[in-house]
């Protein structure tokens, strides 16, 4: 039978409200379920401006405390129409009176044959790259061998639903194993298609989502995320992180593709349907071991087959809790907290729900800036309780590692990491908070290397491609995190911390020009208000970067007053303005409320004009650097 759909083609975008789907040229542009909503309503009412109030009473209820949901909607809906330039292309604000559509609109009724769910189904892929084999004789004459597909195994059964995961009854998994080898037919000649080379890279994309519900989104990233995590603990063997594979989420994408962009091979495909959810991943992680041809070790087998849970209910708990901590918003973390509890209560033996608590935690202090006495208790003592149950696992000892540094300990913070790595050494996680202490305790060859490694586990990940830059502004390589930063920007050029850290960059280096224009695009991609952003760019236009450091400290007073703000903030505007005694006030200050973020004083480049002062010398002495 025959359905009716409304579709609206903007410019070569199309929007397709009853999917819930945006795309351009066939491939899906992945835009979160609000946003898609205000999208719509725009477009929908586009022949006039629609104002803030309306779309907050509409979709928020009408709630003040979502002010700044609102601005990051429309960022949101901006960023995925690539239309963030100073002239509008798709979305008009105007100030005081709202927002409106005014992009090309061609609206279409379209009909479609109604798809049954089976056939809408989609699973997981994986794709992997061999192990080079090299001849440096013949370098440029390796012969391309593709190995025969892995036999094809029916798909024979859906997934169990449980009552509490609606997501299970509408989720198939497929797993697309296959290769092409490259191998020297000079030096080894006995490596054929029936003599293999090992496989020594995977990476696991996710999992679609076919309820049509985006409130069920947690469940397909989450089981996406477990199994690369099971996946990791295959020794040996490389698997792409999770913040890479979600770049190619909603997204119709050939297999081979995505090995070019993640630096694997990827070939043909087989398919396995299996029972309830903890044997769907068993399985899966098995097929794969299979498909590769590793050989798993007694102790390999235990690793690939623990589970850190039997409670459904708690690994539905702690797979929303992941999801709410990856959005990285103050809403998103708040929720998390919330799951990871719920997991706990349900299962109070879950050591992975208290690591990923005292994860949430930690980002409580970063993002929703509490004060350190109150949030860091409650993550030492998640961290804890997590290794106490179960020292084997590598989450369990990152945690830690964050608490150590968060307490200044970086000598333990560094071996709590270590041991995460041993644990896990594909934990791109680990990699990245591995290569901040060892910058912070005078070892930048090794954290440059380190962060490099995190990158190269997670290639696509925007937060590891901005933090080899920042690694590298830290080490005073600036021309490296220029190079660095600006690659970050080309990948995802709305992150703000990476126009921040190439405006260190370039202030650093005495360009000025450079530097001011990627610290305004800081404080525009930061939210700031048009009145702030007009303040800080006539403060330098009057005095150059020193009129627009003073009026970021006057901008910086006047929030002190109204909220709490870290200590930090103004010390790094004094010591940057060359105000000496008023940096060191505030860094006293810093000290005495025990602010996690004083870990960056010996690496911070805005102060460098205090390292000369006696005072400087004593607090780094304090804080627990050898001086």
């Amino acid at each position: 039978m025959d359905q009716p759909r409304k579709r609206y083609l903007l410019d070569d975008y199309w929007l397709a409200p009853d999917e819930q789907l945006l795309s351009r040229s066939g491939q899906a542009i992945h835009l979160p379920k609000k946003p898609f909503q205000v999208l719509t309503y725009l477009v929908e009412h586009r022949d006039r401006f629609v104002s803030r109030a309306e779309l907050l009473n509409h979709f928020w209820e009408g709630k003040d405390v979502y002010d700044d949901a609102l601005r990051k909607c429309v960022g949101a809906i901006r960023k995925a129409l690539d239309d963030q330039s100073d002239e509008a292309c798709f979305i008009e604000t105007r100030w005081g009176v709202g927002y409106r559509y005014i992009g090309p609109v061609t609206e279409q009724i379209v009909r479609e044959e109604t798809i049954t769910e089976i056939e809408k189904t989609r699973g997981v892929k994986i794709v992997f790259e061999e192990e080079e084999i090299h001849d440096e004789t013949a370098l440029d004459e390796r012969p391309k061998v593709k190995r025969a597909p892995a036999p094809a195994l029916s798909l024979s059964s859906a997934l169990k639903r449980h009552p509490t995961i609606t997501a299970l009854a509408l989720i198939f998994l497929a797993i697309a194993i296959g290769t092409v080898i490259l191998v020297s037919s000079r030096r080894h000649p006995a490596i054929t298609e029936s003599h293999p080379a090992p496989i020594r890279s995977v990476a696991v994309l996710p999992l679609k989502n076919l309820t049509n519900d985006p409130e069920s989104e947690y469940f397909s990233d989450g089981i996406t995320e477990n199994l690369i995590n099971t996946l990791s603990r295959i020794e040996g063997l490389k698997v792409i992180s999770l913040g890479s594979v979600l770049a190619f989420k909603g997204k119709e994408i050939h297999p081979r593709e995505v090995g070019e962009k993640l630096d694997v091979w990827a070939s043909d495909t087989y398919e396995r349907a299996v029972g309830d959810i903890f044997v769907v991943q068993d399985k899966i992680t098995r097929s794969v071991a299979a498909g590769l041809r590793i050989r798993l070790s007694g102790e390999g087998e235990r690793r690939l087959a623990k589970r850190y849970t039997e409670n459904v209910d708690a690994y539905e708990a702690y797979l929303k809790g992941r999801y709410f901590l990856n959005e990285r918003t103050p809403d998103g973390i708040t929720k998390a907290i919330e799951y990871f509890r719920r997991a706990i209560e349900i299962d109070p033996n879950y050591a992975l729900a208290y690591a990923g608590l005292a994860g949430g935690y930690d980002k409580v202090y970063w993002f929703i800036r509490l004060p350190p006495d109150e949030v860091m208790p409650k993550e030492r003592a998640a961290a804890t309780r997590a290794l106490a149950l179960d020292e084997s696992l590598a989450e369990a000892h990152i945690a830690m590692a964050t608490v150590y540094g968060n307490a200044w300990d970086l000598s333990n913070a560094a071996r709590e990491n270590e041991r995460a790595i041993e644990i896990d050494p594909g934990n791109a996680e680990a990699h990245h908070n591995y290569a901040y202490c060892l910058v912070h305790l005078d070892k930048p060859d090794e954290g440059i290397a380190e962060i490099k490694r995190a990158r190269e586990l997670d290639p696509l990940n925007i937060v590891m491609n901005v933090d080899v830059g920042e690694i590298l502004l830290y080490a005073r390589r600036y021309d490296e995190a220029i190079e660095a930063l600006n690659h970050a920007i080309g990948m995802d050029a709305s992150r703000a911390n990476a126009h921040y850290d190439l405006a260190q960059a370039y202030d650093h280096k005495g360009m000025d020009g450079e530097a001011v224009k990627e610290y305004l695009r800081d404080e525009v991609l930061s939210g700031e208000t048009q009145e702030t952003i007009a303040a800080l760019r006539d403060g330098y236009r009057a005095s150059g970067l020193r009129g627009f450091w003073q009026k970021k400290l006057e901008l910086a007073k006047e929030s002190s007053r109204r909220s709490y703000t870290l200590s930090i903030i103004p010390a790094r505007l004094y010591a940057r303005l060359g105000e000496r005694d008023r940096a060191f006030d505030w860094l006293e200050k810093s000290y005495a409320e025990h602010l996690p973020t004083l870990v960056d004083l010996k690496v911070d480049p805005m102060f460098d004009g205090l390292r000369s002062d006696p005072r400087y010398i004593d607090l780094l002495r304090r804080v627990g650097f050898q001086t």
